[in-house]
Parts: C-alpha cells; structure tokens; sequence
C-alpha cells in the first residue's frame, strides 16, 4: 500500500509538473513578447474561465474517484459511474457555455475582452471530456502523467511557435485549452481499451440526479476555493490597470503554480489513503495524519523561506525587468505555501476524509465570502500589494478555520 501510496504521488506530481512547469518554460518568452498589459488580459480570461469549469466538474474530481475506489472491482458499476459522471459533465457545459456567452452580452468589461473569452472555451470543452476520476479511483495516476506531459509538452512547442507579438495574446489560452481537449480524449481511448468491461451506458437521468446531488456540497466547496483563490485577478480587472494586474498576476502565478504541484498530487493519491486508514481505525488514521502534516509543514516552510529571499532574483529571471515591482508582492504571498499545508491536511484530507462535506462547504463558502470584502476593500486602497495582502490574509484565516472544524469533528466522532 505505502510503495502504490509514493508511486501515484510521484506521478500526479509529475502530472502538475506537466500543468505548471511547462507554462514556466514559457512565461519568460510569454512576458516579454506580451509585455504586461496584455499578459494581465490572458489571465483575466483564464481565471474567468476557471469558474466555468469548477462548473462543469461539479466537485467529480472527489466524489466520483471516492466512489470508482469503492468499486474498482466491479465493471458493471465502473460503467455506471464512467457513464453517469460523464454525461452529467456533458450538460453541464451547456450550462456553462450559455451563461458565459449571456454575461459577455451583457458586461461591458467582458464584451470589450470577448474574443480572447471565446477563443479560451476548449478549456470547458476539455473539463466536461475528461475521466481522469476513473483512473483516481483506480490508482492508475501513471496513465494520466504521461498524457498530461505529452500533450502540455505540445502545447508548449507550439506557443512558441505561434506567440510571436503582442497580439497574438488571444491565442495563448486557445492553445493551453485545446491540450486539455486532447488529454481528456487520450484518457477516453485508453480507459476503453484499458479497463476491462468498461463501456458507456445509455443516459439515465435518475442516475446522474444521483451523482449531483452527491457532488453538490464539494461543488460549492470547490467553487468557493477558487473564489477566494483567484479572485484578486478577476476583481483586480475592474479596479487595476492593465499593467497593474499584470504585475500582481505574475507573482500570483507562481503562488498558485507552488500551490497547485504541491498539493494537487497528494489530494488525488494521499485521499484514497488516509480514507483506507479510516476504515482500519481512527487512531491509525490520526498517527498517518499527524505524520505528514509534519513532514510536509518542515518540507514546504523550506521552500517558503527559499521564494522570500529569492525573489528579487525569481521574478526578473523568469518575467523580465518589466516586472520588477512584482518582488514584494511574491515576498508577501510566500508564506502561503506554508500555510496552505495545514489547511490542505485539516480540509481535504481531514474534514473529506471524515465525510464531513457540509462542514467542508459551510468553511469555504464563509472563506469566500471574506475574500471577496477584502479584495474589495484592500485592492481599492492598496491596488496590487491589497491584492496580495487579501490572498495571505485568506489563506490564513482557511487555515485556523480549517483546524477548528476538524478537531470539532474529532471531538463530536
């Protein structure tokens, strides 16, 4: 169990490193051709963007690979769940591409930016594609390593190649979107070939009424996240300038790339685990528990301490001179790396692990909503350092938040 445990770790690690570190290869060559102003507006329609696909995952990503763990051994109800998932996936990006295009009508602010919107969709197209819960819930993170380095390794051969100028920003997202479309079909090929009994039921509707309302309370919870995660960048559109956002979204990018490689992987293979210590006994699931939370929080405030004191050497190095006054902006997000260890292991592997999803929603959802009031508030009066200041102070308080919650349920169990 432990040698499956490190080895889907490694290789959904080597999957994030796919999703973040080749977007690094590039965003030296990306920040200089597009300069900030239109840098700033690829990432204002990607987090846009971001929001319509936490639509269209609907919170699968955890309740469906929790259930294919608990059914892996019977194709019949693979099937079903494959199915279900799926077809839940396809409807709601219908949803999503309808009220995307309703808001580009009716925002001024997004109407002026739509054709970099539109051309950013295959992102949704490739959320509402991929089964990558089934190969979760399989333990077969290999399988999705490969294709995400293959296809993101493309993408970024082919950025190269056709970002030559500042306007060539509308097609950066196209590009990076169209990857996620050709990962989500090479799982779908492979999971067809590879997973014996594996086949595409007929719709059900009572079915994926099912799957829905399981999902809807990580939904809210995971829709939440990325409220308070990347709100700054949406909210810093209508409050800062473009060169402004620009250089608060650069040193952001690297907080949530930090935050995505280190902590993505041990959501999709550390979850499975702890769950299966659950289900031995509470205290085994407690001593794990305990256990990496403090080889983690000794890892990663290393790291933290390491992006502090070599930031003015990070920022011109991987952005450009241009970017300059993003040094203390990154000095200030820094700690969130440390801080995002303990509210990751008291959330998703405390508070989901105990099956606690509304607690879960309930927690975020009020995290949310305080990240929306201080980017508001901090980025009106301090623009970009208020940004920044907001997105430390969130992550602050998910953290004391999130351990509150989990020993309350600790107490109550």
């Amino acid at each position: 169990m432990a040698a499956n445990l490190t080895r889907n770790i490694s290789y959904l690690s080597l999957s994030q490193i796919a999703n973040y570190a080749f977007p690094l290869v590039t965003i030296p060559y990306v920040t200089r051709v597009l300069g900030p102003s239109s840098y700033a507006l690829t990432e204002f329609a990607g987090i846009i963007l971001v929001y319509f696909m936490s639509l269209v995952e609907f919170g699968f990503y955890t309740t469906a690979t929790r259930k294919v763990a608990q059914e892996q051994n019977s194709g019949e109800a693979l099937s079903e769940i494959f199915s279900s998932v799926l077809s839940a996936k396809f409807l709601l990006m219908l949803c999503a591409l309808a009220i995307l295009l309703l808001l580009i009508l009716l925002v001024p602010k997004l109407n002026a930016n739509s054709e970099v919107l539109i051309l950013s969709i295959p992102f949704i197209i490739g959320a509402s594609l991929n089964p990558d819960f089934l190969f979760l819930g399989l333990q077969k993170a290999p399988i999705i390593a490969f294709c995400n380095v293959f296809l993101k390794g493309l993408a970024t051969a082919c950025i190269f190649i056709f970002i030559n100028e500042p306007k060539d920003y509308l097609w950066l997202n196209f590009i990076n979107g169209s990857a996620t479309i050709g990962i989500s079909l090479s799982l779908l090929f492979i999971a067809f070939r590879k997973i014996k009994g594996l086949k595409f039921l007929s719709f059900s509707w009572a079915s994926i009424k099912v799957f829905l309302l399981e999902s809807r309370f990580i939904f809210i919870s995971n829709f939440s996240t990325r409220v308070y995660g990347f709100i700054s960048i949406p909210m810093g559109g209508f409050l800062m300038s473009p060169t402004q956002l620009g250089i608060f979204a650069a040193a952001s990018k690297l907080i949530n790339v930090g935050q995505n490689v280190l902590f993505q992987p041990l959501h999709g293979a550390l979850l499975p685990y702890l769950a299966s210590k659950v289900k031995e006994s509470k205290d085994n699931y407690l001593k794990e528990h305990r256990r990496f939370l403090v080889l983690l929080a000794s890892a990663i405030a290393i790291i933290s301490l390491g992006l502090i004191f070599l930031a003015p050497w990070f920022i011109p190095l991987i952005f450009g001179q241009q970017y300059f006054e993003a040094i203390p902006l990154l000095q200030l997000m820094a700690p969130m790396l440390f801080i995002g260890v303990f509210a990751h292991l008291y959330l998703q592997q405390g508070l989901l692990i105990l099956t606690k999803d509304r607690q879960y929603m309930n927690l975020i959802l009020i995290i949310g909503t305080l990240s929306i009031i201080l980017n508001y508030f901090l980025i009106g009066s301090y623009q970009e350092m208020g940004a920044a200041l907001a997105r430390l102070i969130t992550e602050f308080l998910l953290a004391l938040f999130a351990a509150l919650a989990f020993y309350k349920s600790l107490r109550k169990n």
